[in-house]
């Protein structure tokens, strides 16, 4: 095999006043291989892709030293535009990389930008979208579709380029459990059936870990801690995983915390073979008659579509309630309602008894807080200090109070060395715990928090949850929107879920995961992995019993 890519010695800042992001890193990937790009947020890692696909430093102010190459030829030799014929990156939110309105265009705009044969482009296109199984959608507008198919849509323009090395900058970040692992299924056909190499940028491993042919590890300053095969990795280095926050896959999480073996699992079935017996599943009972938010048979209809019919929901008052389900079923839409931001086509919304209508916008702002799906919507200052002392001027206190507070706040979530920096200028992971700590340390008595820990390592979503639960703990009610099911099981106290519009669950994590599978299929889930092998081991066991009858 020979090298497609090879970074020597290179570092990269966007300041020069500053310590560098990436710090002389130095690794080659051949033709065909796979590797799993690893590091804490804010370690880098988008910074080096965006750096191997050419757009750093060339389209921002950054500095660089060292050297990236692709097919032998230096990344600052190919003309503007001309990496993306062999480097194609799907990124986190597919949204900021779409420059069309309907899906054929979306997918032949890339191959119209170098001049593709017009009498062979409609082939492309058909065969770009038949791999990702979007053909039906060629006409339609890109906005009506859901997360998933957009995101499918972003892999299918990367393939019609036929790219020799594509980068997946967590491209399941925000899609439900059955579209992650149907996606990264799909990538790994891919993969083998067109040969590209592959960088996988994630914090969810479970799907790609046992796929990929190498593991690279970045610190927390930018530097390589490791390279090598992700067994290795994970067998030989896990204390400093662990410290780094690392995002540890499920099977090894349990492994840790129930198994003494020395066996990595990185499988399901490595895992079960492992198994001598499985702990008890307890179910958490903390479910208030109070309720904070209460939605009385309320529809919402948008350009004559229909979202919701007739929905009634309590929400509990002090504890953290999830609401899940697949991409495109209305979660957010829903959120929107209970926090005020849209108006009910009819029925009501009640906060505390009082229909959200009476409320002046300054009120509702004083009793409800909302983390937005994207961090950016809600930055209002110029740098990441002003974004958490403003609420807190805001409510009157002097300004030794605000710092004390505000330094507290940066500290706990990894901020404290970007305080000056704007808003704008953060990596994905670090303007969401951004955006979710300038709503904690305001003083609403219902916060909503939409993906809350999407992007972040496990440190990072350990310490977001924490500050979630103190919140709660001083009376503070939550609603959270997620994809990660191990998230609900450990953290949410009640869950709805969410389906076309219609909620067709509420009850316990508990109730959920261990009641009839028929609403997880319907919503696209799967039990958290407690939940599964408890379900696996118990089949065994029957089988087990019949064989000896």
């Amino acid at each position: 095999m020979t090298d497609l890519l090879k970074v020597c010695n290179f570092s990269f800042s966007y300041d020069e006043s500053e310590p560098p992001i990436l710090h002389d890193i130095t690794f080659s990937i051949e033709k065909g291989e796979k590797l799993l790009l690893l590091g804490p947020s804010g370690s880098g890692k988008s910074s080096l892709a965006l750096c191997i696909n050419g757009l750093f430093p060339r389209s921002i102010d950054g500095i660089s030293t060292g050297d990236i190459s692709l097919l032998g030829k230096n990344i600052d030799e190919y003309l503007p535009g001309e990496v993306n014929q062999y480097v194609g990156i799907v990124f986190q939110d597919p949204e900021t990389q779409f420059c069309m309105l309907t899906v054929e265009d979306e997918i032949a705009f890339g191959l119209e930008n170098i001049n593709f044969p017009r009498v062979e482009m409609d082939e492309r296109v058909e065969w770009a979208a038949r791999l990702m199984g979007i053909e039906n959608y060629l006409s339609a507008n890109i906005a009506t579709l859901s997360g998933g198919i957009k995101q499918k849509l972003a892999l299918a323009c990367v393939l019609a380029m036929k790219p020799k090395l594509i980068i997946l900058d967590e491209p399941t970040a925000l899609l439900d459990p059955v579209s992650t692992k149907d996606f990264a299924n799909t990538i790994q056909l891919l993969q083998k059936e067109l040969q590209f190499s592959l960088i996988v940028i994630e914090h969810k491993l479970d799907h790609w870990i046992s796929f990929t042919d190498r593991c690279l590890v970045l610190s927390d300053s930018g530097e390589i801690m490791f390279d090598g095969h992700p067994r290795s990795c994970f067998q030989s280095h896990l204390k400093q995983l662990i410290e780094l926050g690392i995002s540890l896959p499920q099977t090894f999480l349990f492994k840790e915390q129930f198994l003494t073996s020395n066996i990595v699992p990185f499988t399901f079935e490595e895992l079960i073979e492992i198994l001598d017996e499985v702990p008890d599943i307890i179910e958490k009972l903390n479910t208030p008659k109070e309720t904070i938010i209460e939605a009385k048979n309320i529809s919402f209809s948008r350009k004559k579509n229909r979202i919701f019919q007739d929905i009634n929901i309590n929400i509990p008052k002090g504890i953290l309630t999830a609401i899940i389900g697949p991409n495109g079923a209305g979660k957010t839409t829903l959120s929107y309602l209970l926090s005020g931001l849209e108006k009910p086509t009819s029925g009501e919304v009640l906060l505390k008894n009082r229909n959200l209508t009476t409320f002046s916008k300054l009120e509702l702002s004083k009793n409800i807080g909302y983390v937005f799906q994207n961090p950016e919507h809600q930055f209002i200052t110029e740098s990441v200090y002003s974004e958490v002392a403003f609420s807190l001027k805001m409510q009157g206190l002097d300004e030794k109070r605000v710092n004390e507070i505000s330094e507290e706040v940066l500290a706990s979530f990894r901020l404290k060395h970007v305080e000056q920096h704007h808003p704008f200028s953060l990596s994905q992971g670090q303007k969401r715990r951004l955006s979710v700590a300038t709503m904690l340390v305001d003083e609403q008595s219902f916060i909503i928090l939409d993906e809350p820990t999407y992007g972040q390592d496990a440190n990072t979503t350990r310490e977001l949850m924490n500050m979630i639960e103190k919140r709660l703990q001083s009376g503070v009610s939550a609603l959270m929107i997620t994809h990660d099911m191990e998230l609900v099981d450990k953290y949410a106290d009640y869950v709805f879920v969410l389906v076309d519009g219609e909620v067709i669950f509420q009850g316990t994590p508990y109730q959920l995961f261990s009641g009839h599978k028929e609403n997880l299929e319907k919503a696209r889930l799967q039990l958290p992995l407690k939940y599964e092998v408890l379900k696996q081991w118990k089949l065994r066991g029957e089988r087990f019993a019949n064989s000896i009858h």
